[in-house]
C-alpha cells in the first residue's frame, strides 16, 4: 500500500493536460456562390446529372435536390463525396463522357478551397490527441531504456485498432483497471532491472571433482572412502583480500556392516585445520561446513582429509563422504562489474555508487535525472527531479532499506507517471492558431515513427542543442541504419500488409491441395512456410527502403527476397540454400511485387477456397485508397449462390451472378476484377496452371476503364494511370501510423505536396518519408483551446 500511494501521489502531481483541439476555421471567399454557378453548376450539368440529377438520383445521390443539393456549400458529406469520387477518376464512370484532366483538377482546387476553405499555403496541421504508449511500444521502450524485456502480451490486455493501426490516439486511453496494470508492471520491472541480490557478493562453485589426491587422480572429493587415510585439494586464487566465506555441503553414505565404524574428516585451508568432523553412520546422513576466512588476494589450498580413527586403515570399509557443494563468496566489492546485470549497469552506467554521502547524493541526482530525462523524453524538471530524489531516500532510510531499494521506487514511480505513458507535445511558439512543436517532441515523434520507442541520447543531445531540424533527413538516415528501424518494418508493414495476421490463419490446408493425407499437406504448408512468407514481404520492404527504390516497385519489382524453403513451395526451380537472398524473376512464371507474395495472397483468402472479394478489397482499401461502401447487410455467402446455380460453376461466373444483384453492383465492380486477376493464385499463395478443366480467365476492366489481361498488366496500371492514387494511399498510411490519426479532408493539401517532393525526387520509398517528416502536421500542432 506505501508503494501504490507513493506513485499515485506523484501520478497526481506530475499530471498535466496535453490534448489538443480547434474547430474548423477559414475565410469564406465572398464570390463562391457565383463561381459555383457560372463555373462548378455547368461541369455537374454536363458530367453528373445524368445519373445524379434532373429527377435522377443513382446511389441515393442527388445533386440538384432543392434541400441538400450541390448548392447547399454547407453539405459537407454531399461535396466530401463529389471530391472523392473525382480525384480517384471514378466519376464520371469509364462509360461515360470523361472532362478533361486539367478541367477536374480545377474543380477539386475549387472544393477544397470554396466548401472545405482549405488554405493551401497554411495548411491546418490537424489535432492530435494525447496518447498512451501501446504495448510495443512500451515493450521497446523498457528494452531500450533499461535493458529489460517484458512481455506486454500476459500483462496488458489488446490495444483497439483505428484506421488499420493500433497507434492511434483517439483509440489508446487509459482505463482505472489499465492504470492499475500500470503501477503492477512498473514494480514487476524494476524488481528484474534491480534485483534485490544484486549487488551483494555471488558465491563462486567448485565442482567436487575438481578437488584431487596428489598422485593419484582417481580419487576425488566425490567420495572419499573412510577406511582409507587421504587427501583431496584444489588450489583456489582469490581476486581481493578480504574476509570469505566458505560453504560446504556433504552426505555421509554406507551399509549396515559398518556400523560400528568410524573415521574423522576436516577441512584445511592452506595446511592449517579449520574443521573437522566424526564420520559414522550414526551421525546425520547429511551435514554442512560454514567458513568465515580472512583471505588475502593469492592461491589458497582448500583440502579435504579423510583420516581413519586409532590408526584402522581398510580398504573394504562400505562408509564414506560424498561432497555434494562447494562455495566460497567474497568480501563487498569483490565482483567484476561486468558480472552485474545489463540492466543494472545501465542504470547505475557511473559505476556502483559511491560511500561518500556527499558524493552520493550527487551520484544519485545524475541518476535520477538521466534515466527521468530519458522515460519522459525531455529535461525533467527541478520539482520532479527533487520528488523523486526524496522517494529514493525515504526508502534507504527506511527499516531494512537500502541504497538500491531506493532507487528501485523512484524509478518504479517513473515508469507510473504521466510523462511515461503518455505522449504529450509542447510548442516553442506562443497562441497563435498553428505552433511548432519543440525539439524534443519532434524527436519523439521521430523516434516512434522509425523504431516505435524513445529516443536515443544522440536524438536528445540534437534536441537539446537546438539542432534536429536542421539535420532532420541526416537523422533519419542513421535512424533506419539502426537494427531499431526494423520495428517499422514488423509494426508498419504489419498492419498495412497485415504480414502480423500471417502465421495465425486457419486454413483446411488438404482441402485445398486436394489430398487427403494430412501429414503430407503439412509437410508443403506448415509454419515455417508462413514465417518464410512474412519475411519474404519484411526483406522486400526493407530493399525498397534502405536503397530508396521507387515506391511503386512494391507493385512493379521483377524480384524478391526467398530461400530453397519457400522457393519449392512457389515452385521455382533451381535455387539453393537456406538463407534469404534477392531473386531476380525475369523470365520466371511467378511474377514479383507483393501481389504475388505468399503472405498477401494467405491473408486474403477463407480457410477452404480463394477470396475474390477479400484480394480485391486489400489492393482498393491498402494499395489505391479507392472509396468504398461498406457492404449491405444479409449478403449471402458464395457457397449458396453455388448451390444455386451449380457445383461446376467458376469463380468468375459465380461473382458475376453476385454482382447482378443491384446493392451489390457498384462494390464488386471496383473489388471483383482485381481479385479475379489473381484466381490462379490458390488460398494458400501456389500458383496453379488451371483448376481441373478450367483454365483460368484472369483478364479484367478495372471500374476506371482500364482493360488488363492477368496480373502483369494489371501491375502495369497501377504503375501507370493509376500510380497517383498508390502515391495517395502510400502517404496516408505512413501519415496515419506516424501521426497517430486518420487522414482528413483538411490534409489534402500535404498529403499533396508529400507526393509531389517525393515523386520530383524520383518518388524513393525514402522520399516519402523524408516529406512526410518535414510537413506541417508532423511538425506543428494545433493550438490549445482555450479553457
Amino acid at each position: 500500500m506505501f508503494l501504490s500511494r507513493i506513485q499515485l501521489l506523484l501520478f497526481l502531481l506530475l499530471i498535466g493536460t496535453g490534448l489538443t483541439a480547434r474547430a474548423d476555421q477559414g475565410v469564406v471567399p465572398t464570390n463562391r456562390t457565383l463561381e459555383f454557378n457560372t463555373k462548378i453548376k455547368p461541369f455537374l450539368s454536363k458530367y453528373c446529372y445524368d445519373c445524379h440529377g434532373e429527377g435522377s438520383a443513382k446511389g441515393k445521390v442527388s445533386l440538384d435536390d432543392p434541400q441538400r443539393g450541390a448548392h447547399q456549400m454547407g453539405n459537407r458529406e454531399l461535396w466530401l463525396q463529389i471530391w472523392e469520387n473525382l480525384r480517384s477518376d471514378l466519376m464520371p464512370p469509364a462509360k461515360k463522357e470523361q472532362p478533361e484532366m486539367v478541367k477536374r483538377q480545377e474543380v477539386i482546387q475549387w472544393i477544397e478551397r470554396n466548401v472545405f476553405l482549405l488554405d493551401h499555403e497554411n495548411p491546418d496541421p490537424g489535432r492530435i490527441t494525447m496518447r498512451r504508449l501501446n504495448r510495443v511500444e512500451y515493450s521497446h521502450t523498457i528494452q531500450d531504456l533499461l535493458g529489460i524485456d517484458f512481455n506486454v502480451t500476459d500483462n496488458f490486455p489488446p490495444d483497439d485498432t483505428g484506421y488499420g493501426f493500433d497507434t492511434i490516439g483517439d483509440v489508446l486511453t487509459i482505463s482505472p483497471l489499465l492504470m492499475e496494470k500500470y503501477f503492477s508492471a512498473a514494480e514487476q520491472i524494476m524488481k528484474k532491472a534491480i534485483p534485490e541480490e544484486v549487488g551483494r557478493p555471488q558465491p563462486l562453485s567448485i565442482a567436487p571433482n575438481e578437488f584431487r589426491q596428489e598422485g593419484n587422480n582417481s580419487r576425488t572429493a566425490r567420495f572419499m572412502r573412510a577406511g582409507i587415510n587421504h587427501t583431496v585439494r584444489n588450489d583456489w586464487e582469490a581476486n581481493i583480500k578480504g574476509a570469505h566465506h566458505l560453504k560446504v555441503n556433504y552426505e555421509i553414505t554406507g551399509k549396515a556392516s559398518a556400523q560400528n565404524y568410524t573415521s574423522t574428516w576436516q577441512v584445511s585451508i592452506d595446511g592449517e585445520k579449520h574443521e573437522s568432523r566424526e564420520i559414522s553412520l550414526s551421525k546425520s546422513k547429511t551435514g554442512t561446513i560454514n567458513l568465515n576466512l580472512d583471505l588475502s588476494a593469492d592461491m589458497h589450498r582448500i583440502e579435504f582429509g579423510m583420516f581413519p580413527n586409532n590408526g584402522d586403515v581398510n580398504n573394504n570399509v562400505p562408509l564414506a563422504v560424498k561432497v555434494l557443494k562447494v562455495e566460497i563468496t567474497g568480501p563487498a566489492g569483490s565482483i567484476d562489474w561486468g558480472a552485474y546485470p545489463k540492466s543494472y549497469r545501465l542504470i547505475f552506467s557511473s559505476g556502483p555508487p559511491p560511500k561518500n554521502p556527499t558524493e552520493r547524493d550527487l551520484y544519485t541526482k545524475k541518476l535520477l535525472n538521466r534515466i527521468a530525462s530519458r522515460a519522459f523524453r525531455r529535461p525533467v524538471n527541478k520539482d520532479t527531479l527533487n520528488r523523486l530524489i526524496g522517494l529514493a531516500k525515504a526508502k534507504e532510510s527506511a527499516p531494512d532499506g537500502t541504497y538500491e531499494a531506493g532507487i528501485r521506487l523512484a524509478l518504479t514511480a517513473v515508469l507510473s507517471s504521466p510523462p511515461f505513458l503518455l505522449r504529450g507535445e509542447e510548442s516553442i511558439d506562443g497562441n497563435n492558431e498553428e505552433q511548432t512543436i519543440d525539439e524534443y517532441s519532434l524527436a519523439s515523434r521521430l523516434s516512434y515513427f522509425l523504431w516505435s520507442s524513445t529516443p536515443d541520447a544522440p536524438l536528445l543531445k540534437l534536441a537539446a542543442q537546438g539542432k534536429l531540424r536542421a539535420n532532420l533527413r541526416n537523422t533519419v538516415d542513421r535512424m533506419l541504419k539502426e537494427s531499431k528501424s526494423d520495428r517499422l518494418i514488423d509494426n508498419f508493414v504489419g498492419q498495412w500488409l497485415l504480414t502480423r495476421d500471417v502465421e495465425g490463419k486457419f486454413f483446411d490446408t488438404p482441402h485445398i491441395l486436394g489430398i487427403d493425407d494430412g501429414n503430407k499437406a503439412r509437410q508443403i504448408f506448415n509454419l515455417f512456410t508462413r514465417q518464410d512468407m512474412k519475411r519474404e514481404t519484411e526483406l522486400f520492404f526493407k530493399h525498397i527502403l534502405m536503397e530508396n527504390r521507387p515506391a511503386i516497385e512494391l507493385v512493379t519489382a521483377n524480384y524478391s527476397f526467398i530461400n530453397n524453403r519457400l522457393a519449392n513451395f512457389y515452385g521455382i526451380k533451381g535455387f539453393e540454400g537456406k538463407e534469404f537472398r534477392k531473386v531476380n524473376f525475369e523470365g520466371s512464371t511467378r511474377p514479383g511485387g507483393i501481389l504475388t507474395h505468399g503472405s498477401f495472397l494467405v491473408v486474403t483468402s477463407n480457410p477452404t477456397r480463394t477470396s475474390p472479394v477479400k484480394r480485391g478489397l486489400f489492393v482498393i482499401d491498402n494499395l489505391l485508397g479507392v472509396p468504398n461502401s461498406a457492404a449491405p447487410p444479409n449478403v449471402p455467402e458464395l457457397e449458396e449462390t453455388r448451390q444455386k446455380i451449380g457445383k461446376d460453376a467458376t469463380m468468375r461466373e459465380l461473382m458475376e451472378l453476385h454482382r447482378a444483384k443491384p446493392l451489390c453492383r457498384s462494390c464488386h465492380a471496383r473489388m471483383d476484377p482485381i481479385g479475379l486477376a489473381l484466381e490462379n493464385y490458390n488460398a494458400i499463395g501456389q500458383r496453379l496452371e488451371k483448376k481441373g478443366e478450367e483454365i483460368f480467365d484472369t483478364s479484367g476492366v478495372l471500374v476506371t476503364g482500364e482493360k488488363f489481361e492477368g496480373i502483369s498488366e494489371l501491375k502495369k496500371i497501377i504503375a501507370g494511370p493509376r500510380k497517383k492514387d498508390f502515391h495517395r494511399c502510400l502517404t496516408e498510411k505512413l501519415f496515419t501510423y506516424a501521426l497517430g490519426r486518420g487522414v482528413e479532408y483538411y490534409d489534402s493539401p500535404v498529403v499533396n505536396k508529400i507526393i509531389k517532393e517525393a515523386e520530383n525526387k524520383g518518388g524513393g520509398l525514402k522520399e516519402f518519408i523524408y516529406a512526410l517528416i518535414e510537413s506541417v502536421p508532423f511538425q506543428r500542432r494545433r493550438a490549445d483551446q482555450a479553457n
